[in-house]
């Protein structure tokens, strides 16, 4: 838009209309981050509740090799007694304890992998919230940054350029949060 373009709008629109678009325009954004703010908690919490139910499966695993493991502990002495009395049956009762140790052991690498997936879970969960905390300082920020140009807009329409400076100091580092309109309006309101 060049300055011509810009005086014309300028001139068409009154301040007060002026200001009632950018308060529109602000609280759009502001509604915008807060969405944004809200969906991160939403999913967030589905993925605690995934957290949650996925600890309470390893737990249940671990209940079952628990059992599993005295179950075979409890065959293995079975079997001895057994191997005295039937030494005709060792190398059965042998292949038979082999294959035990072998399901104790899958087990063991599933409850593993569990424990490897919870720490995945829990990685994922903590960048979710830097995501989050992330999210919501720039919600802060723009609503900030807003705040601080409509101070800049009355203090210009007031003829407090002192004011107006130090206003405009505080924006300059978080002007790219500003939305086309209002960086225009930041640009019209920057000091020669």
């Amino acid at each position: 838009m060049n300055e011509e373009e810009q005086k014309n709008v300028e001139q068409q629109l009154s301040p007060r209309r002026r200001t009632a678009l950018v308060t529109y325009l602000s609280i759009l954004f502001a509604a915008a981050f807060l969405f944004v703010a809200i969906m991160m908690v939403v999913e967030t919490k589905r993925l605690k509740t995934m957290n949650q139910e996925l600890q309470h499966d390893s737990q249940k695993n671990a209940a079952t090799l628990t059992n599993n493991i005295n179950a075979l502990q409890e065959e293995n002495q079975k079997l001895a007694k057994d191997n005295e009395a039937l030494e005709d049956r060792i190398a059965e009762l042998e292949s038979e304890a082999e294959q035990a140790e072998t399901d104790r052991t899958e087990l063991e690498g599933k409850l593993e992998e569990a424990a490897r997936q919870q720490e995945r879970l829990n990685a994922q969960l903590a960048e979710l919230q830097e995501q989050k905390d992330s999210a919501e300082q720039q919600v802060q920020d723009a609503v900030k940054v807003s705040e601080l140009l409509q101070q800049a807009i009355a203090a210009n329409e007031d003829g407090d350029m002192k004011g107006l400076k130090e206003l405009l100091d505080q924006i300059e580092p978080l002007k790219e949060l500003l939305s086309d309109t209002e960086k225009e309006l930041f640009e019209s309101l920057t000091i020669d």
